[in-house]
């Protein structure tokens, strides 16, 4: 209701008597001719409540009451009675939003008009200085009723911008497989996360703004690769989350997430989430080994970087000195890369840059004058000096402190660049076994089969005769001499075992039909390999381990399911025999091998 409608209804209100029933009914104070106050009676008042109304508000001039309050009844009463019957409307001031008289209900509201004196209460209408309380109390209702307008448009808004999330989430879960490999730094975040989220148990991690370590060199790095993940589609972001964790554009759709806020998972298009951590980890961690170079070179930022943060916070925690200068600090970072690549340690830089630190604020406690920043710029430049004359001379090293921080991928390069050179190494075994193994003579012979090494071997029994033992549900026992071969099984372990050659075939068989198929491996010539015949193929059933053992033995058909053995054949003859001591090192080399390259641990 405006201030308008107010005063009308205020004047309508005052002509629906006329002006002689006006003068009977209302009561004027000090007189009828020259009314200041009118006292309203609230309906069902008695004459006697009236009365002590009337007293209470009744003066022959403005400045004093005619009566004092107790001079009219015990003082408590009479207050409840004018509380209850009454209120006293000031005739000369009028409200400034609807034009009536200024209502009061006590002799202290009239106090607080600051008018209550002969010269200064107005005899004349006077615009008051406030709004009257009919006025107050619908002006509060406005504001109430606006501030519920404006509540329900928040709401209104906050459910579409919730809708609006939560679509971009479906979005979000049903993108594509991402088009390729990550770059090595990405990789690298993406497998520690992998670590982290089976560490913990948990299928998300973040938000980043409530991590206590850098994924990556800084918290500012660890923004960018992840908002590089989501854009190649490797991870994306879940819940919970609130409608402030997304940006959005003025028509309310999502234009995208603060990336330091929110959780993060692994893309649902990778996969359930176990299966999905378990790939990631297997095809990440072979095209991580396989570029060792620029791992190492991430190995090497990271630690030089580590390094420097280690001399800037010895000088300012230990020494009380000013940080580095800004223009040394790619200085300090370069010098010590520069020194890991020529074959210094971590620990060992820590030790340089302790002893660099101590000279240069020696240095600095006994040269007068000098700036600030002066001592810290001298620590950098000693760093330098100490690195060149301690090339090949024996070095101490220091552990870092625990207020430098560590960043997660540091762990998982140094743990890939291991297991690359535990794969060398065992590479480089099995290739000088696997050439000591070929170098064993071996006479040209002609392979039919498995079928045609049953025709000279008595106890080996025909397929006509496997064909009669099913029919008749019989199981023929193994029998012959026993050879000793080697087994790959699905889980990737490599076990030897000692028994007959129909044993062999049995166990490699019994995975498919019950029929093998001989390997003739190309190098070395002296090794063969048995895989079953007409196996299901599934994850279960797959033998990635021994399809890579094939490999490095020049064997590439594959894959191949279920159990494989290895057997070891002469010179004269194509019947399975025993593996001989240099054969079961070049299979265990080449197992080593594989499972590395399989992702298993070893």
């Amino acid at each position: 209701m405006g201030k308008r409608q107010r005063r009308r209804n205020r004047q309508q209100k005052q002509t629906r008597t006329t002006p002689k029933q006006q003068a009977q009914c209302r009561h004027l104070i000090p007189n009828t001719e020259h009314p200041l106050l009118e006292v309203v009676f609230k309906p069902d008042v008695s004459d006697e409540d009236k009365a002590i109304c009337l007293d209470y508000w009744s003066f022959a001039e403005p400045g004093t009451w005619a009566y004092k309050v107790a001079e009219i009844g015990p003082t408590t009463a009479v207050l409840r009675t004018v509380k209850e019957s009454c209120h006293a409307d000031l005739l000369t001031m009028v409200c400034p939003d609807c034009a009536g008289p200024k209502s009061i209900h006590s002799r202290s509201d009239m106090a607080a008009t600051r008018r209550w004196a002969p010269d200064l209460f107005p005899h004349e209408e006077t615009v008051s200085g406030g709004s009257c309380r009919d006025c107050q109390a619908a002006a509060a209702e406005e504001d109430a009723q606006k501030a519920q307008r404006v509540a329900e448009e928040h709401r209104q808004q906050n459910q579409a911008r919730v809708d609006a999330a939560s679509s971009w989430l479906q979005e979000q879960e049903g993108r594509a497989f991402p088009s390729g490999y990550p770059s090595v730094v990405n990789a690298l975040t993406l497998v520690s996360m992998v670590d982290i989220m089976q560490r913990k148990k948990t299928e998300t991690i973040g938000p980043l703004q409530t991590l206590s370590y850098s994924l990556t060199a800084s918290a500012e790095v660890d923004v960018e690769v992840f908002r590089s993940l989501h854009q190649e589609r490797w991870i994306c972001p879940t819940l919970p989350a609130t409608t402030g964790d997304f940006a959005f554009d003025d028509d309310g759709t999502v234009r995208g997430v603060y990336i330091k806020q929110i959780p993060w998972s692994l893309a649902p298009a990778l996969g359930s989430k176990t299966a999905a951590r378990r790939e990631i980890t297997s095809l990440l961690g072979r095209m991580l080994i396989s570029r060792a170079d620029e791992v190492r070179h991430q190995v090497h930022n990271l630690q030089a970087g580590m390094a420097v943060t280690y001399l800037d916070g010895l000088l300012i925690r230990t020494y009380q000195e000013e940080p580095i200068p800004e223009h040394r600090l790619p200085d300090a970072y370069e010098t010590f890369q520069g020194a890991l690549r020529e074959g210094f340690t971590l620990g060992q830089l820590i030790a340089i840059a302790w002893s660099a630190a101590a000279a240069a604020v020696a240095w600095g406690q006994r040269t007068p004058g000098l700036k600030p920043g002066n001592v810290s710029a001298a620590a950098v430049t000693n760093v330098g000096r100490r690195i060149g004359f301690l090339h090949d001379r024996r070095i101490e090293e220091y552990d870092l402190p625990n207020w430098v921080a560590r960043p997660a991928t540091l762990g998982t390069a140094l743990r890939l660049l291991e297991q690359h050179d535990a794969e060398i190494e065992a590479l480089s075994r099995f290739l000088t076994l696997k050439q000591r193994t070929e170098a064993w003579p071996l006479e040209n012979a002609e392979f039919d089969g498995d079928m045609a090494d049953l025709q000279g071997n008595e106890n080996d029994h025909s397929m006509d005769s496997c064909l009669d033992d099913l029919r008749a549900g019989r199981r023929q026992e193994p029998s012959g001499p026993a050879i000793t071969y080697a087994l790959v099984t699905p889980e990737g372990e490599l076990e030897f075992h000692t028994a007959p050659v129909d044993g062999m075939r049995d166990k490699v068989g019994s995975a498919g039909a019950g029929v093998v198929d001989r390997i003739w491996l190309p190098s070395p010539s002296t090794v063969h390999a048995y895989v079953a015949e007409l196996v299901t193929a599934s994850s279960e059933s797959s033998n990635p381990v021994a399809d890579e053992m094939l490999r490095l033995l020049d064997c590439h058909d594959g894959p191949f399911y279920g159990p494989i053995s290895f057997f070891a054949i002469s010179a004269h003859a194509t019947q399975p025999r025993s593996l001989g001591e240099e054969q079961r090192e070049m299979l265990r080399a080449a197992h080593a091998v594989a499972r590395g390259r399989a992702g298993l641990q070893g």
